[in-house]
């Protein structure tokens, strides 16, 4: 089961991942962020922006955010064990 349709089922509100256009959770975002371009717009213009995007768009931004996510907080684990 690929991610998309696991969190379709978990019925979340893409709503619950709009703070993501706004600022990135970690702190700095990194290069590849797909949040990076929203981010760069002007503020009225950032809801606007991803609520044009199609639902898969939304989804594929809110997964790579969570793959991400993952990455940095096992990388962050691993040297804190160091």
């Amino acid at each position: 089961m690929g991610f998309i349709s696991l969190f379709k089922r978990m019925k979340k509100p893409i709503t619950d991942y709009y703070g993501l256009i706004f600022k990135c959770p970690v702190g700095s975002e990194m290069t590849h962020c797909k949040y990076k371009k929203i981010r760069k717009l002007p503020l009225s213009e950032r809801l606007t922006y991803f609520n044009a995007l199609t639902e898969p768009e939304q989804y594929e931004m809110i997964e790579n955010h969570q793959v991400c996510l993952s990455v940095r907080e096992k990388k962050s684990l691993f040297h804190e064990s160091q």
